[in-house]
């Protein structure tokens, strides 16, 4: 089960990232102290375990003491949640219900990362964390659930957000399949009528880690200072990278599973608790641009 953990003198950290090989996971890996952060994922991390048998998180918890739990595991992927809904609920819906019990009984903070999917809005407005939500698709679904079991805990934060950002699996991400068809001046279909306020890995991880040193609890939504359509997205890209993208015209209502047309986030929440203005839209695209691989 164990991989650098078995050659460790200490057992108390401060942090501890689950789905750490994940875009958001390796993020944190990246800005987070090494010496005080374990890790845990299927395979390369300090504890490889899968994280559907449950047991074996029990057994690190009594092991390891930790401050803070930061879990990006999910599955993402709305064909697969559709297809395999049981598969997606173990990872998006019971495996955040019991961290949540063990952040009872080990005495340390969740934080959860959930997604701005989970918002249905008919009108083009900013989503606030108070409004309603709607089980649009099984990821949605699995991703309420999982809300609603841990807005029952005190102490925990949960992040409603939407970031991008490069793998090494190129088109395994939105601005990551925007780049490698701009490469293969492959024409694409861009959606025009869904709006999202959708960061930069960078960004959305830097912001998160200083809500954890605020100690924020609750509910927040995490994105850009205003939303803009995911064709002006793929376009404003483009041109920050001096390359053409061939596209057509897409509308988000021909797509199977459904989805929402307006994800654009009511920001106000977090912009008061840190102090500060969330980026533009452009920012974090220029910030993308700055992260794309050699």
């Amino acid at each position: 089960m164990q991989k650098k953990t078995l050659r460790l003198r200490k057992n108390i950290f401060k942090y501890l990232i689950l789905g750490s090989n994940g875009l958001l996971g390796s993020e944190f890996k990246k800005i987070l102290p090494k010496k005080c952060t374990l890790t845990i994922a299927k395979k390369n991390s300090d504890i490889n375990i899968n994280l559907k048998k449950f047991q074996n998180l029990n057994s690190v918890f009594e092991k390891f003491k930790f401050k803070f739990v930061i879990n990006c595991a999910a599955i993402t992927d709305l064909n697969s949640c559709e297809s395999n809904y049981l598969e997606c609920k173990k990872i998006n819906t019971i495996l955040p219900y019991k961290l949540g019990l063990f952040s009872r009984k080990f005495k340390f903070k969740l934080i959860q990362i959930s997604t701005d999917q989970v918002y249905f809005s008919k009108k083009k407005f900013l989503n606030k964390e108070t409004d309603r939500v709607k089980q649009i698709n099984n990821y949605a679904k699995s991703k309420i659930l999982c809300e609603n079991n841990l807005k029952k805990i005190n102490n925990c934060l949960i992040i409603r957000t939407n970031f991008t950002g490069f793998k090494k699996k190129l088109n395994s991400t939105f601005i990551g399949w925007v780049l490698d068809s701009i490469k293969k001046k492959k024409k694409v279909k861009l959606f025009n009528d869904m709006y999202i306020s959708t960061l930069d890995v960078s960004s959305c991880a830097k912001l998160i880690k200083k809500l954890i040193f605020r100690d924020a609890k609750g509910l927040y939504n995490v994105g850009t200072s205003y939303p803009i359509t995911k064709k002006e997205y793929a376009i404003i890209f483009s041109k920050k990278i001096k390359k053409k993208i061939y596209f057509t015209n897409q509308s988000v209502n021909t797509l199977v599973p459904k989805r929402s047309n307006y994800l654009g986030l009511d920001i106000k929440k977090i912009e008061n608790k840190l102090k500060t203005k969330m980026i533009s839209p452009q920012n974090a695209i220029s910030k993308l641009v700055n992260q794309i691989p050699n």
